[in-house]
């Protein structure tokens, strides 16, 4: 039987690695400060989560028998307030993926990880673990084989007339917003939430799916997973995205980060860390290791997918990531579990926008 802990006890950390030389480390490090529990190998992990309320557990990727994803995606199961970080020496690009749609992870860090950087990780991810230990106590187990939103046929599926569609909006990226004299903060208008636009069909504020890509084949896909049953918004630029958000409240957000990667990084950091309801799903036609990493530690990206899509795939993650966002709006507490790094260079147009936008007490306020 488990044992339970209490508020007063240290804090419990788990590490797992398959170096006993690592481990030996870990446990001068943080023997004094923790309730430190050691494992060599993902049975014996597992075995000490079944047994002992832990808040917090470290894995290394590359060890014998058991990957540190599979044991994090089986800790997430065994115990979901326990706070998941995965620590490795390899640029492993299935690590990475894994972390993010089976681990679902709060930090990915690498080795060599400096002390500093580590003790402060770990230090936030324990004091996180213990004040929404209620909360995850109370969450709803995901099921991913229900259909996507209501089945109701009023629900139906927004995709912008031809009057206002987006090739009415030039494409424009921060640099050049930040340098066009024509373009100002009045043109992206934050609607209070008494003014925001409602669902048509009775939607529920969060059901909504924003789809920001060029790629036309990314938004069919989408629409083919959705399959009329949620509402879809399609944006090709950062303002439509705002107006999006503002106006109509989805809970979703898929962005594509195969073009322009170093601006969309940037928005899904600054959108995560002003609207952490806001669930992201990172999309692209290829696999790079820093990027992924970066978008867990300063995005907290709840799913990474390939293109093309799978529209079968795409449904699975969409409707894990609408019961995700619905799950953060019930337990606000559970926000605190998707923190992100701080952006050293922050867009100011974008920081100014999204400053508006919670001013006006976020989206989905009014829900």
């Amino acid at each position: 039987m488990k044992a339970q802990r209490q508020d007063t006890e240290k804090l419990r950390l788990l590490f797992v690695d398959d170096e006993q030389r690592v481990l030996n480390s870990m446990r001068i490090m943080f023997r004094k400060q923790f309730d430190l529990y050691l494992a060599s190998n993902g049975a014996e992990a597992l075995e000490i989560i079944k047994e002992h309320d832990i808040d917090v557990i470290i894995a290394d990727h590359r060890m014998p028998h058991m990957t540190g994803v599979e044991v994090l995606t089986a800790v997430r199961t065994l115990s979901p307030r326990t706070v998941r970080i995965l620590l490795t020496g390899y640029a492993d690009l299935d690590a990475v993926e894994g972390s993010i749609n089976h681990s679902e992870v709060f930090r990915f860090l690498t080795k060599p990880c400096a002390p500093d950087q580590l003790r402060e990780t770990i230090e936030l991810a324990a004091t996180i673990s213990r004040e929404t230990a209620a909360s995850v106590m109370v969450m709803e187990e995901i099921d991913e084989t229900t259909p996507i939103g209501a089945p109701s046929d009023d629900i139906v599926e927004k995709t912008t007339p031809e009057s206002e569609s987006e090739s009415a909006e030039p494409t424009i990226s921060l640099a050049e917003l930040e340098h066009q004299k024509t373009v100002s903060l009045d043109q992206v208008s934050v609607a209070s939430p008494e003014t925001v636009t409602p669902q048509t069909g009775g939607g529920r504020a969060g059901d909504g799916i924003a789809v920001f890509s060029d790629d036309d084949d990314v938004l069919e896909a989408v629409q083919k997973a959705g399959r009329g049953r949620v509402p879809i918004y399609h944006a090709r630029n950062i303002i439509k995205v705002i107006k999006i958000l503002t106006e109509h409240r989805p809970g979703v957000l898929v962005t594509d980060i195969s073009e322009d990667k170093g601006t969309i990084q940037s928005m899904t950091a600054q959108l995560k860390k002003h609207l952490p309801e806001l669930v992201t799903i990172a999309i692209s036609e290829h696999r790079d290791v820093l990027d992924m990493v970066w978008l867990i530690n300063h995005g907290q990206i709840f799913r990474f997918l390939r293109k093309p899509l799978s529209p079968g795939r795409c449904a699975i993650s969409l409707q894990s990531a609408l019961q995700h966002h619905r799950l953060l709006l019930k337990n606000p507490d559970l926000l605190k579990r998707h923190g992100v790094e701080q952006v050293e260079e922050e867009s100011s147009f974008l920081v100014s926008v999204l400053e508006k936008l919670r001013s006006a007490k976020g989206p989905w306020a009014s829900s």
